[in-house]
């Protein structure tokens, strides 16, 4: 798919998108993409991220360390439109500087610098991201900065925008018209 094009929307899936992203707004273009399967659609409109009992409306978590979590998975994998939607619509109010949003796509050193809770939710997304274990250095952060509870929330979101990022990828998802693109690595 060089050349990205939408799917003919079926009725059902047309149905799902206005229920997920109320008119006169557009859903994202991964939306508009995965419509060309209704049951996919549905099942991940109503699964374990956009339903009302999904870990994006939880209230577990903060917006910050969420955000963070799936910018740094979205950023690590180069997903750029699911990157540039986030901190369109949802980075503007969790508190994350321009400065530590970038950091999350180039490494560098932010202002202000990562907590110790920032780097332990770095941590685990990037051992996501890196299908790999935590190194020990990590596991002592990430026990010493979040509960139980949260660590396994972080680790759910991770997977969960890993998964995301490959799609976008895989799609070859643009950036969505008026979203950040990624900044140079």
């Amino acid at each position: 798919m060089s050349d990205f094009t939408l799917p003919e929307l079926p009725a059902e899936s047309r149905e799902i998108l206005e229920q997920v992203v109320p008119p006169p707004y557009r859903p994202p273009l991964l939306y508009l993409a995965m419509a060309a399967n209704p049951a996919v659609l549905r099942s991940y409109a109503e699964g374990p991220l956009l339903s009302l009992h999904g870990l994006m409306h939880t209230g577990q978590l903060e917006p910050m360390d969420r955000e963070l979590a799936i910018l740094r998975v979205t950023g690590r994998c180069r997903a750029e439109h699911e990157w540039g939607e986030h901190v369109a619509y949802f980075g503007k109010t969790s508190g994350l500087t321009k400065s530590q949003v970038d950091a999350t796509v180039t490494d560098a050193e932010p202002a202000p610098t990562w907590t110790d809770r920032q780097r332990a939710i770095i941590a685990i997304a990037d051992t996501i991201v890196d299908r790999r274990p935590l190194d020990d250095h990590e596991a002592r952060l990430i026990d010493s900065t979040l509960t139980d509870a949260e660590r396994i929330e972080f680790l759910a979101l991770s997977s969960a925008y890993l998964g995301i990022a490959a799609l976008c990828q895989v799609l070859e998802i643009p950036a969505e018209p008026g979203a950040p693109t990624l900044p140079l690595a």
